[in-house]
């Protein structure tokens, strides 16, 4: 079978997705929209396909469609059997209007969830996708949930599974990253943050939290990795509210060393306003780390409140505070208890070596074996 890969990133997700796939019997071709991705990015076996024009990240669906001339010339060189399509209001909306079938498109949680309803130019493009798709590939019931309510009675076929972990990677056992000396305080709480430094993943809650609650104890550390374009905004509430030596902003990690940092941890951290199945959240569980996360129907499929983790409203700063304050108080014990729940969760839910066949299955669906021999 010959599948187009279409993305508007070169997001590590991507990249994960095309590793599984370039291993598959498929032919494997991946069209991403804004040609950011860095040298030697693509996996083997997979071909590129360079557009004769890009489109801006997070564009409006109206911008968007500009491209469908450059997706079209690409599907008549290729000839896919397969549009493998995501997110939903950006490559998914692109491949909706050129009019290919079949189309799988993959929701990235947030297409759906949030940007859905930012206004009706993006519910329209939503719902345009939604009704055209052939397949349809999302990692939680909240946004299965969500899709099919945009829709009525949804006529796609659909795959949905977490994009789960690599279990030999994300483990406790294995190097740890060196943080800042830290090591040398054992009393020291050190939580983790991974997402990026958008208005979306929560920042600006993040800080004041892990502010307030320092103030109530003076042995907890935060670490920062990645970057964003509130970078300006992070920095001078580092300085000015005096964290710098105990809030280490490590930059963007490469994903060979990131489970390292997660084992340098001891607990996980996320105020994300929205998510699918959260990958970053997949890999603390994995690692042993108690979580704390917002308090969204995804999350709540993962987190109990107390047995692996704990949850806190979007937005609020105190109840983060209070929780951050509570995991750093777990004794060993409640500590060693959270790590196995977590690890047997992963193991039993989201391990992405045992999930893929699913996505792999529904191409053979949408495309039967007769039609591509």
């Amino acid at each position: 079978m010959r599948v187009l890969y279409f993305s508007d990133n070169c997001s590590v997700h991507n990249r994960r997705f095309l590793e599984k796939l370039a291993g598959s019997h498929h032919e494997i071709w991946f069209l991403d929209c804004t040609r950011q991705a860095p040298p030697d990015w693509l996996p083997g076996r997979v071909r590129w396909v360079t557009p004769a024009c890009t489109v801006a990240a997070h564009a409006r669906p109206e911008v968007w469609a500009e491209f469908v001339p450059a997706f079209a010339s690409a599907v008549r060189t290729i000839q896919p059997d397969l549009v493998h399509a995501g997110p939903v209001t950006s490559a998914g909306y692109i491949t909706a209007l050129a009019g290919f079938h079949p189309l799988l498109v993959t929701s990235w949680g947030s297409d759906v969830l949030l940007y859905a309803d930012r206004d009706s130019e993006y519910r329209s493009a939503t719902e345009i996708v939604l009704r055209t798709a052939d397949g349809f590939f999302c990692d939680c019931d909240a946004v299965r949930e969500r899709a099919a309510g945009l829709v009525g009675k949804p006529s796609y076929k659909m795959a949905q599974f977490p994009w789960g972990v690599d279990r030999e990677e994300f483990s406790p056992t294995g190097p740890k990253a060196q943080l800042s000396g830290w090591q040398a305080n054992s009393n020291a709480r050190v939580f983790l943050c991974t997402r990026s430094w958008e208005e979306l993943y929560g920042i600006g809650t993040l800080l004041q939290a892990f502010q307030l609650a320092y103030s109530k104890n003076p042995d907890l550390r935060l670490v920062l990795l990645g970057n964003g374009s509130l970078a300006g905004e992070v920095d001078d509430f580092i300085r000015e509210n005096g964290l710098t030596q105990v809030v280490l902003t490590a930059g963007n990690i490469s994903p060979q060393e990131l489970p390292q940092w997660f084992r340098a941890a001891d607990a996980y951290i996320s105020c994300a306003q929205c998510d699918g199945t959260s990958v970053s959240l997949l890999e603390a569980m994995a690692t042993g780390l108690p979580v704390l996360v917002t308090d969204i129907p995804s999350n709540r499929e993962w987190v109990t409140e107390g047995e692996n983790g704990w949850l806190a409203p979007f937005g609020d700063v105190g109840e983060f505070a209070a929780r951050i304050l509570e995991i750093a108080a777990l004794s060993a014990d409640q500590r060693a208890a959270m790590s196995q729940n977590n690890q047997e969760v992963v193991a039993k839910f989201a391990d992405w070596n045992k999930n893929f066949p699913q996505l792999l299955e529904l191409y053979e669906v949408l495309v039967p074996t007769s039609v591509h021999e």
